[in-house]
């Protein structure tokens, strides 16, 4: 499995949030996450991405959120990605943080309202990486096989 872990040397209290490395909480939210919860993703996550686009698109470096939350969903839905429930748990996590409307900063603050969210997002996308270009790679493998060669 895909180890990650912030580790904060003594005198690097930046990445301490209570007294613990800033991801034990991401790590603790991934725990809490159950089968239930996968659905109720799916279920809001197009409206929230149509909601949230406009405010997104004017900001050139959100686009990486985007793509990032557009991938995880697409990787969370598809039927034909077998992937471990702590890594499906880690994306509904991220995705779960991106849509709800009770985040750290709240989302309507403009330019601002989706660093948190872009965070979290972030550090699944580190925490998972391998099964994540484990994915993408079936992926492209599935769509060059789906275009046909010229004779």
């Amino acid at each position: 499995m895909y180890a990650y872990a912030w580790t904060a040397e003594s005198d690097d209290e930046d990445l301490l949030v209570d007294g613990s490395p800033a991801n034990d909480n991401i790590a603790v939210g991934i725990d809490s996450v159950l089968p239930a919860d996968v659905d109720a993703v799916k279920a809001g996550f197009w409206a929230k991405l149509a909601e949230s686009r406009p405010r997104l698109g004017r900001l050139g470096r959100m686009r990486d959120l985007l793509k990032n939350v557009v991938l995880l969903f697409e990787m969370l839905v598809d039927p034909s990605c077998a992937i471990p429930w702590r890594t499906t748990a880690g994306i509904v996590f991220a995705l779960a943080y991106f849509i709800s409307s009770f985040d750290v900063i709240p989302d309507a603050i403009p330019v601002i309202g989706f660093f948190d969210d872009a965070f979290v997002v972030a550090e699944v996308v580190y925490m998972f990486s391998a099964d994540i270009q484990r994915y993408e790679r079936t992926r492209r493998k599935r769509r060059t096989r789906q275009v046909p060669q010229a004779a």
